[in-house]
């Protein structure tokens, strides 16, 4: 079961996300990025041009920490 940290939820009704969008990254990423006891998980999103990166814990990536759509990394 995914879980939103409180944090999260404020940036996901800021930025204007959709949790099935967040959800369909958690289940089907296409690129995972390691930083600390974090992990990053990015699939592309085509209508936006860029990837969405939802960031997890590592040792529990069913808990979303916060998610946005990454600038620096455009959809290939």
């Amino acid at each position: 079961m995914i879980r939103y940290d409180p944090h999260a939820e404020f940036q996901i009704v800021r930025r204007g996300l959709e949790k099935a969008w967040i959800e369909r990254v958690i289940s089907a990423s296409e690129e995972m990025e390691q930083r600390g006891d974090k992990l990053s998980l990015l699939a592309c999103f085509p209508e936006r041009g860029k990837m969405l990166r939802v960031v997890v814990r590592q040792d529990d990536p069913e808990y979303v920490i916060t998610a946005y759509f990454d600038r620096r990394k455009p959809c290939v």
